[in-house]
């Protein structure tokens, strides 16, 4: 290995290492904020957030139609993770810009720049707030939820189901050589949905939490 691939695998881990070290530092940020300002714990507040976390991903997830587009959110690599979610932030306001601008448009905005003014500005209130308060703390829960996600991304395992008579059948092969769509079969495999189960298994583990915290 020569010194200048050394040096490009040396500044990739630093940037790695720096980007958990700005994730730790954020959640211990937020817990000062939370704490200080709110008088309340960013831990108890991240348990409870779910209809803003939820508001927050529809939004996102109309432009990327389906975050399970960008599978690096649920990546243990902090610097892709995090990348991920820039990415996620700035399509929806990228899309909204390109709706705006005059060129594009069909006929005029009218009456409706006041309603569009007032939205555009909620989504980038809601997105600057999801990567100040959301992101750094849902590194660490996809750390641990993603893990199933991250398995069945790296696994060349195909399973298919269908139901035949009231009982489910299964049938597992190498990927691409299982049953094709048709005949009631369906893709089991979870590896196309990364990112909604890593979410699901999120939301069930925040809800235990939200129970011991009361």
């Amino acid at each position: 290995m020569n010194a200048q691939s050394s040096q490009a695998i040396f500044r990739a881990r630093a940037l790695i290492a720096l980007t958990f070290a700005g994730l730790v530092l954020a959640c211990v940020v937020n817990v000062w904020v939370f704490r200080t300002f709110f008088d309340r714990s960013y831990i108890e507040w991240y348990s409870h957030a779910g209809p803003f976390i939820a508001i927050a991903t529809a939004a996102f997830g109309a432009a990327w139609g389906g975050l399970d587009r960008n599978p690096a959110l649920v990546s243990a690599n902090p610097l892709a993770y995090f990348g991920a979610c820039l990415q996620v932030a700035g399509l929806p306001l990228v899309a909204v810009g390109a709706h705006l601008r005059s060129k594009a448009r069909l006929k005029p905005i009218g009456m409706e720049l006041v309603p569009i003014f007032v939205l555009t500005l909620s989504l980038t209130v809601a997105t600057t707030g999801w990567l100040l308060f959301i992101v750094p703390a849902q590194y660490f829960l996809f750390l641990l939820v993603g893990a199933l996600s991250r398995i069945a991304l790296t696994s060349s395992a195909q399973i298919s189901a269908r139901i035949q008579a009231g009982r489910v059948e299964i049938a597992e092969s190498a990927s691409g050589d299982g049953p094709k769509a048709g005949d009631g079969w369906w893709d089991a495999s979870m590896r196309h949905k990364p990112v909604t189960l890593a979410s699901a298994f999120g939301a069930a583990l925040l809800f235990l939490v939200s129970l011991i915290w009361k």
